[in-house]
C-alpha cells in the first residue's frame, strides 16, 4: 500500500487546469493531522508539516514554466500518493501501481475524466475524448472494427507511403524541426487513412484549420474556457471560423459519403457502416464528433512521440547504429511494409522505450462520482485523482536505470514490470482505441525514415518537454538532415 503525503494549500481554487494549480508544500516541524480527513475510515496518519512563505514564492513560478518537472519533483520528493489539499477539495497525486489499477480497472465505472473538456465549446462534441457512460461505451463498439488488425495492416501502407514521399522531399543539410516535421507528416496520413482518395483535395484546408484550432486546446479544460471563448478576442474569433471551417469539410464529406454508399476501405466508410445492437447508425453529429476527435487525438501524440524519438536517437548514437542494422538486416534495401512489423523488434523497442521517457499524453485525471476505493483506501465523491505517466514511467523503483534510454530494456519481456507501470495508452474502459494504429504507424514512420536519413539535433537546441495536453517539445526539435549509406557506421 502506498504511503500518503499531505501536501496543503493556502487557496481554494477548484477544479483548475491541470498544469496551473498554486498550493504550497508543508515543511518545517512535523505535526500529526490525518490524511484523509473527511473519510470514514483510514489509515494512520501521516506526518505533515507547516509551510514557509518562501516555499510558496518559489514554488508558483515553476507551475507554469515546468508544470512536468514541478510534478515529477513531487512525486520524488513525497511518494507514490500525495495528498493536495485544496480548501474543502482533495486531491491526490498517485503513482502506486495497484490504486492506478483500482483507478482505471476496478472501479473505472465510478469516476469520471478530470478535467473534462467542455463538449459546448465546439471542437469534439461527444466523441470518444469527451463523452461519459452510456454513450462513451456505444461509441466505443461502434468505431472497433475500424481498428480491426486486417484494417490496422492496411493503414500501415498508407503510412509508409505518406513517410516515402515525406523522405523524397528532405535534403541532405537542409535544417528542419522534426517536431513540426512529424506533425506535417501524422497530419497526411490521418487525413489519408480517413478519407482516401478524397484527402488530397482537403488536407491542405484541413491543415491550415487545425494550426489556428490546436492552439485553444488548453482553454477548453481551463474552468475558464468558457468564458474566454465567450470574449471577442481576435484568437477567438478565428477559433470559432476556423471550427466553422472544419466542419463545412467534415459534413460535406460525410453527406457525400453517404449518398454514394460504398465502403472504400478508409475509417470514414468504416464508421458510416458501423451499426449498435438495435441496427443504428452514428448520425451525422455523431459521426463528425469522432472524426474530430480522431484528427486531433490521431495525429499529434503520435507526432510527438517521433519527434522525441529522433531527439534521442541523436543524443544515443549506439543506439541509433543498432536500430540501423535492424533496419538494413530485414529490409535489405527496400521499403518497410506491415509484414516487417513482427521482425523490427528493436525499432518496436525504440518506440517504446521513448514513449516510456516522454509519454504524448503525460497526465490523466479522474474525479470520484461516489466513494470508491483505491489500494485498500476509501475516498468520498468528488475526489479528484491524478497520475502523472512522466513521474510513473520513470519511477526508480518500477524500472533499473530510469532515466536512461535503454531500448534494450523491452526485448527481455514484451510487458513492462508491472501492467500499470506503463501507460502511455491509458488502460480499462478508457484505453486508446488507436493503440495499435499508433504503434503500427510510429515503427513504420521511423523504419522507414530512418533507413535512409539521420538527423543531427543541432548543438545548441534547448530540447525540454512542455507539458500541455500533449507532451511537445518546448522549442521544436531543430536538427540538420544526413543521408546515410547502410553499414557506413
Amino acid at each position: 500500500m502506498a504511503a500518503i503525503v499531505a501536501v496543503r494549500s493556502g487557496r481554494s481554487v477548484g477544479a483548475a487546469q491541470l498544469v496551473r494549480w498554486r498550493f504550497t508544500l508543508e515543511e518545517g516541524r512535523a505535526r500529526r493531522r490525518p490524511a484523509f480527513s473527511r473519510m470514514a475510515s483510514s489509515p494512520a496518519p501521516a506526518s505533515a508539516a507547516a509551510p514557509p512563505f518562501g516555499r510558496l514564492l518559489t514554488s508558483f513560478p515553476r507551475l507554469f514554466s515546468e508544470p512536468v518537472a514541478y510534478f515529477t519533483s513531487l512525486a520524488d520528493e513525497f511518494g507514490d500518493c500525495v495528498r493536495l489539499k485544496f480548501g474543502r477539495s482533495d486531491l491526490y497525486l498517485i503513482h502506486d501501481c495497484a490504486m492506478i489499477r483500482d483507478l482505471l480497472v476496478n472501479e473505472g465505472a465510478s469516476l469520471e475524466k478530470f478535467p473534462r473538456v467542455q463538449p459546448e465549446l465546439g471542437l469534439f462534441g461527444e466523441g470518444l475524448l469527451t463523452s461519459e457512460e452510456p454513450v462513451h461505451m456505444r461509441q466505443r463498439r461502434l468505431m472497433q472494427p475500424a481498428f480491426h488488425q486486417g484494417r490496422i495492416e492496411a493503414y500501415g501502407r498508407t503510412m509508409v507511403e505518406c513517410a516515402a514521399e515525406l523522405a523524397a522531399e528532405w535534403r541532405p543539410g537542409a535544417p528542419v524541426d522534426l517536431a513540426a516535421e512529424m506533425n506535417r507528416l501524422t497530419l497526411e496520413i490521418i487525413c489519408r487513412t480517413m478519407f482516401g482518395g478524397s484527402a488530397r483535395e482537403i488536407s491542405a484546408e484541413v491543415a491550415h484549420h487545425l494550426e489556428i484550432i490546436l492552439p485553444m486546446l488548453n482553454s477548453l479544460v481551463a474552468p475558464w474556457g468558457r468564458l474566454k471563448l465567450s470574449l471577442p478576442l481576435p484568437a477567438v474569433r478565428r477559433y470559432f471560423a476556423a471550427l466553422r471551417g472544419l466542419d463545412r469539410i467534415l459534413y460535406r464529406l460525410i453527406e457525400q459519403r453517404r449518398a454514394e454508399g460504398a465502403d472504400r476501405g478508409d475509417l470514414l466508410g468504416m464508421l458510416l457502416a458501423a451499426r449498435d445492437e438495435g441496427r443504428e447508425g452514428m448520425t451525422d453529429r455523431e459521426l463528425r464528433d469522432e472524426v474530430m476527435t480522431i484528427f486531433v487525438a490521431g495525429h499529434e501524440t503520435t507526432a510527438n512521440g517521433l519527434a522525441w524519438t529522433w531527439y534521442l536517437l541523436d543524443r544515443h548514437p549506439d543506439i541509433r547504429l543498432a536500430l540501423e542494422r535492424e533496419l538494413d538486416g530485414v529490409l535489405g534495401g527496400r521499403p518497410p511494409g506491415p509484414a516487417d512489423y513482427p521482425n523490427l523488434a528493436y525499432t518496436q523497442a525504440v518506440v517504446k522505450e521513448a514513449m516510456r521517457l516522454y509519454p504524448p499524453v503525460w497526465i490523466l485525471g479522474r474525479r470520484a462520482l461516489r466513494e470508491v476505493e483505491l489500494g485498500g483506501q476509501r475516498f468520498p465523491a468528488r475526489t479528484v485523482f491524478i497520475v502523472c505517466l512522466y513521474a510513473l514511467h520513470r519511477r526508480p523503483a518500477l524500472y533499473p536505470r530510469a532515466g536512461e534510454f535503454l531500448p534494450e530494456r523491452w526485448l527481455t519481456s514484451n510487458a513492462p514490470p508491472n501492467r500499470f507501470a506503463y501507460l502511455p495508452f491509458g488502460a480499462g474502459s478508457r484505453l486508446c482505441i488507436g493503440e495499435r494504429f499508433a504503434w503500427m504507424e510510429a515503427v513504420m514512420v521511423l523504419a522507414a525514415l530512418a533507413r535512409e536519413f539521420r538527423a543531427r539535433v543541432d548543438p545548441g537546441a534547448a530540447v525540454e518537454p512542455l507539458g500541455l495536453l500533449t507532451l511537445r517539445p518546448r522549442y521544436g526539435v531543430p536538427a540538420r538532415l544526413v543521408r546515410r549509406v547502410a553499414d557506413a557506421g
